[in-house]
């Protein structure tokens, strides 16, 4: 059932984090700060998606392949527990 109010995503605030997201592509803090953003304003699935996906990529070459998979399972569950569309503009 719709709110009639916008997601946290289509903020005006979101759109300036994912703005710094795009400036500095290899740095994960703007991420990070996105993730906390949303959690803060009750988007926890997508904050962990993003979370999961930072430490992802992360991981060194040699990490524990086991480790990598856990991180590879979460982030495919929110995927399938949320959809591409509940994930959207990540």
């Amino acid at each position: 059932m719709s709110t009639g109010l916008p997601s946290p995503a289509d903020h005006p605030d979101a759109r300036g984090l994912r703005a710094a997201i795009l400036a500095a592509p290899a740095d994960d803090l703007p991420r990070l700060v996105y993730a906390d953003w949303l959690e803060e304003r009750g988007d926890a699935p997508r904050a962990e998606f993003i979370r999961v996906q930072c430490a992802r990529a992360q991981l060194p070459p040699d990490a524990d392949p086991a480790a990598r998979r856990s991180l590879a399972d979460r982030a495919d569950a929110l995927h399938g527990e949320h959809g591409p569309g509940g994930l959207a503009a990540v």
